[in-house]
């Protein structure tokens, strides 16, 4: 894509938010979007960003080319009722399209929702139907200059939760997810990624040991069906998992959901067990400083090899300071370690192998006003592999952005 097509694509965006913000200040009653009857509120946005990324193919020779973004949206809430005894809807949707200066063949758009819809009842009933969207379309062709990696994707997940109180101690509750990934394969243009469909089932048992903590016990079953059959193993894979722990019950500052235990992973006649853990605690320490948790351990199907499964392990820790008013400062440590390991039968021909992830970023944001924000960001990606050293590589991103929300 030549520079003055980008330019002309830029100039047009403006002009959009420039159509956009005479509308936003006619209305500028509310300071959280359009309110309707205090029980509607839609928030509608628009991100504007460049970026320079110095590894867009995430290889060892890396290639770097500037990426220049829009992502218009909107969130939505909905309520009826009181507190304990009523209903609500929150949701969003949005678009985001990314153009490359050089290497346009990467030009990619992508699109999704997300929608929760609770209900409570004053006798300890509580139902949550949860639905999320997200549709990526990146023409990289291996015969355009492309690396065949990415291309049409869509994952599409429904889930539902019931819980009920028998008192003030004792919560039970039961989930059931949908999930359906999908890659469109083009064996001239890209090379093959497997989707999958996944069925879950859970249940879970939580009993106040305080008032600031509670006990948890929680299990699930799992079948994934591959996007394709294999004629030697079947389609079918099944995870069993067990875990135990603590989370936080009515406190203010302190917020978290700790549990560990192990899972059992069945495909091709043989079983795997690993240890498995899920972590998400957040803690406000002052009225300018706040910290973050988050980490999972899981397997899951190979989406390059029937023959393989994953072990996957996540760790990340943040912090967020707001020295004055209008600045938001922001960072982050992210690690994501994966096993890939291949059934006996095959293992002399497939090798097994792991790669680790180490993520730092750096956020800084600054408010203009109520409606729009100004922003930065610095990340810097490093990683490793025994696979070869050509799945050794390592990535730093820049990027600028200008952000406006009713």
């Amino acid at each position: 894509m030549s520079r003055q097509k980008v330019l002309s694509k830029l100039v047009s965006v403006v002009c959009l938010c420039g159509a956009m913000l005479p509308f936003s200040v006619e209305a500028q009653n509310y300071t959280q979007g359009f309110r309707f009857k205090d029980n509607l509120m839609i928030s509608p946005y628009v991100n504007l960003e460049a970026i320079f990324d110095s590894n867009i193919i995430y290889a060892h020779d890396s290639t770097g080319d500037w990426i220049y973004r829009i992502n218009p949206g909107a969130d939505f809430f909905y309520k009826k009722g009181e507190p304990g005894d009523g209903w609500g809807v929150v949701g969003n949707v949005w678009y985001a399209n990314s153009w490359y200066q050089k290497y346009d063949v990467k030009d990619e758009h992508r699109f999704g929702n997300r929608l929760n819809l609770y209900k409570e009842s004053p006798k300890g009933w509580k139902a949550i139907l949860t639905q999320s969207y997200t549709e990526s379309d990146q023409n990289d062709s291996m015969w355009l200059d492309g690396d065949g990696v990415w291309r049409n994707r869509m994952y599409l997940d429904v889930g539902g939760t019931l819980q009920y109180a028998f008192n003030e101690r004792l919560t039970a509750g039961l989930s059931v997810l949908f999930a359906d990934m999908w890659y469109g394969n083009k064996g001239e243009k890209y090379q093959v990624l497997h989707g999958w469909k996944q069925w879950t089932v859970g249940g879970e048992v939580s009993y106040a040991l305080s008032v600031r903590s509670r006990a948890v016990l929680t299990g699930s079953y799992q079948e994934y069906y591959t996007g394709a059959k294999n004629m030697e193993f079947g389609n079918t894979s099944r995870n069993y998992s067990l875990q135990g722990g603590f989370m936080s019950g009515l406190t203010e500052r302190i917020r978290y959901r700790a549990v560990a235990g192990a899972s059992l992973y069945d495909y091709g006649g043989e079983t795997s067990g690993a240890p498995s853990y899920a972590l998400d605690a957040s803690w406000k320490i002052s009225d300018k400083l706040a910290a973050t948790v988050a980490g999972a351990g899981y397997f899951q199907p190979s989406e390059t090899s029937y023959y393989q499964r994953k072990t996957i392990y996540t760790l990340s820790g943040g912090l967020t300071y707001k020295p004055v008013q209008r600045v938001t400062l922001t960072g982050d440590v992210v690690y994501r370690g994966e096993d890939n390991r291949t059934v006996d039968k095959y293992s002399a021909y497939i090798a097994d192998y792991s790669r680790n992830q180490y993520v730092l970023r750096f956020r800084a944001a600054y408010a203009l006003h109520r409606y729009a924000s100004i922003y930065t960001s610095a990340e810097y990606t490093y990683q490793d592999s025994n696979r070869s050293h050509w799945d050794q590589w390592d990535r730093y991103r820049f990027s600028a952005g200008l952000s406006l929300r009713y």
